[in-house]
């Protein structure tokens, strides 16, 4: 696929419109004239740097006219400024895509004073990798040929599931953010796994199966969970679980209270 083709521009040049290029090279989309705009200098120009091909704009009434598809890729806090920036040169026909969560649709659609055909996603870091998780909700003036469009850039890289827009918030906490809840412990895993003389290769491939596994195991066994804990006869890190368990639900708790009230 050529995305060049598809008029896709991005405002805001950080982490997840890296993870959203990435991954269409990786699935031999042609990320060729795709455009970029970034408020912050020479941000994109490093961008296109990693990215041959894509091509940075120098203003963000640029990148709004010449776009068809706008993705905002930038964080909460900046949104209403840029809606105000872009509310003139932003017509009927074009979509918007906002990766960011806490704003909606209709406050999207309030900042441009339009009924703009819009959706939101929640980015999933393992899209990078194929494997990714993203849901995402769309606003009544999205037609099927904006529906399908999303779905070509999307499918390829994991699940891609629309869901009510009042649950994006719970998708960002789990799933959005939920990598950063584990990918420290199986890091620890795989450094243990080391020291215990498992060659790299191995060790790698070891945990990545039981990872899965234990996940497969937990959620698709129908075993109740008391059931599935007994499946191993020694529990090494039992004495600990309550306090780390405390920790998750605090920590994870008021994330969500802060993206969907703060």
């Amino acid at each position: 696929m050529k995305l060049q083709e598809l008029q896709i521009g991005f405002i805001g040049s950080g982490r997840v419109t890296n993870i959203l290029l990435g991954a269409w090279l990786k699935h031999e989309m042609d990320v060729t004239g795709v455009l970029v705009y970034d408020a912050q200098p020479g941000k994109s120009e490093n961008l296109a740097l990693q990215y041959p091909g894509i091509k940075t704009v120098e203003s963000i009434t640029e990148l709004v006219k010449k776009s068809q598809t706008i993705f905002l890729a930038i964080h909460p806090p900046e949104v209403a400024e840029v809606l105000n920036q872009i509310r003139s040169s932003l017509t009927d026909n074009k979509f918007l895509i906002s990766l960011a969560p806490k704003i909606t649709i209709e406050k999207i659609q309030q900042g441009l004073n339009s009924q703009i055909p819009a959706a939101r996603i929640i980015p999933n870091a393992p899209t990078i990798t194929g494997h990714g998780y993203n849901v995402f909700s769309l606003s009544p003036e999205v037609n099927q040929d904006m529906s399908d469009l999303l779905n070509n850039l999307f499918l390829p890289l994991g699940s891609f599931k629309q869901v009510e827009e009042n649950l994006l918030e719970s998708y960002a906490t789990i799933t959005g953010m939920g990598p950063t809840y584990i990918w420290f412990l199986f890091n620890e895993l795989y450094q243990q796994a080391l020291k215990t003389g498992l060659a790299e290769k191995e060790a790698n491939t070891a945990l990545n199966e039981m990872i899965k596994g234990a996940s497969e195991t937990l959620f698709n066994s129908s075993l109740p969970y008391d059931q599935v804990c007994d499946l191993i006869p020694s529990y090494p890190l039992k004495p600990h679980e309550e306090d780390i368990q405390k920790i998750y639900a605090e920590t994870i708790s008021k994330l969500f209270d802060k993206l969907k009230n703060g």
